[in-house]
């Protein structure tokens, strides 16, 4: 029977491949249209592109590995069916659980990839995107500085620079500055210079001016300087402090998250624990939907229309059971005391499987691996049944 399990799987891996490379492309080129010309309309280069969704690739695999396993059970499934491979192998003994082995094989297979980028390269690519992202941001800032031409790097964000001189310094600069609530700020100088220090970039003005109108009371101040320092990476929208990504922390350390990790996130015990749950639980729906794909498509005998209605219930449950996580997840957002609940679709997954195996069982009789052995005397009592049929 290990034949059985190799040939199973061979058919399983060609449509797995196939599928994840469709899948991953149509979700990979639909995020990189968007963020090629963001990055580029920034004054990007196309290295800094390719980087970034590089580093992007790992959750893009993590997120439709489960939906491939599940598509490449489905379609095995059906053309074992429309070959009546699938009658051929219950004639000959095998029954429904002893044919779900290689895919429980597979789903395993598929389940440890899922584990490996869930707890591992996932969260090493999104410290790494996170750093890179902060690199664009100071890239980004430094390209503001272009000489004769209005920049508008926010929506409430003005800059000018009339002249960028040979050395690197600039000239009669002025920056207008609508983001504090309430408050209009305008910032003149004569003279700047551009400073870089890691992933900061610091603007410092000389000989100028700060007008700061209050909306509310209708009042304007003015403050001259002599020297004044503006963050300008600020302008790009992006916090000039940066927290840490609650997905930068190892799977176990999260699930007993420390005062030191709540305060260099900002985030709550309870989101720390939820996304510790969340890469435990991810792999195990690559396990199940591909049990779920194989044993709704056994139900029911050969038909020549297919098994149509079979594979459109198999869609219908994973997609009731991706739906059904969604409170779940939320609920646990808000008390993470409700931690064993995101399980709950998985194992409702399991228990609709053999379900339906056992059923399969009880319908055509046939729960042993070979098929049933015959009774002691069956062959005598036939011999002299043709005998004395052939006597008379």
């Amino acid at each position: 029977m290990a034949r059985l399990d190799r040939y199973i799987l061979s058919q399983l891996t060609g449509p797995f491949a196939v599928f994840a490379l469709i899948l991953i492309g149509i979700y990979w080129v639909g995020r990189a249209v968007g963020l090629f010309n963001e990055l580029i309309s920034d004054g990007q280069s196309v290295g800094a592109f390719l980087k970034y969704m590089t580093l992007f690739l790992p959750q893009v695999v993590a997120i439709v590995l489960p939906v491939v396993s599940f598509a490449a059970a489905l379609y095995v499934s059906n053309r074992l069916h429309a070959d009546s491979e699938i009658v051929v192998f219950q004639s000959s003994g095998v029954s429904p659980f002893r044919l779900s082995r290689p895919f429980l094989m597979f789903g395993l297979l598929v389940a440890i990839l899922a584990a490996v980028l869930s707890n591992y390269l996932v969260p090493v690519s999104m410290v790494k995107l996170d750093q890179t992202q902060q690199e664009l941001s100071r890239d980004v800032a430094a390209r503001l500085i272009v000489g004769g031409k209005f920049l508008h790097p926010s929506a409430d964000v003005t800059f000018f620079v009339r002249t960028v001189n040979d050395d690197g310094s600039l000239s009669d600069i002025f920056l207008y500055d609508q983001r504090p609530k309430g408050r209009d700020l305008t910032y003149t100088a004569k003279k700047a210079v551009l400073l870089r220090k890691g992933n900061d970039a610091r603007l410092v003005m000389f000989d100028g001016l700060i007008q700061t109108f209050d909306a509310d009371n209708l009042l304007l101040s003015k403050v001259q300087f002599d020297s004044f320092v503006f963050d300008i990476g600020t302008l790009t929208g992006r916090p000039a402090v940066r927290r840490r990504l609650v997905q930068g922390f190892a799977t176990l350390a999260m699930l007993r998250p420390t005062e030191a990790m709540l305060r260099s996130t900002g985030a709550s015990a309870g989101a720390f624990i939820l996304e510790a749950h969340k890469r435990l639980e991810q792999p195990l729906q690559s396990l199940v939907y591909p049990l779920i794909g194989m044993a709704v498509l056994m139900v029911g005998s050969f038909s020549r229309f297919g098994v149509f209605r079979q594979m459109l219930a198999a869609v219908f449950l994973v997609i009731l059971l991706s739906t059904i996580s969604v409170p779940i997840r939320s609920l646990i957002a808000i008390d993470s005391g409700f931690w064993p609940l995101i399980y709950l679709p998985d194992g409702l997954g399991l228990a609709i499987v053999l379900a339906l195996l056992r059923w399969q069982v009880r319908e055509h009789g046939r729960g042993a691996l070979s098929p049933p052995p015959h009774r002691a005397g069956t062959g005598a009592g036939n011999g002299a049944e043709m005998g004395a049929g052939a006597g008379s």
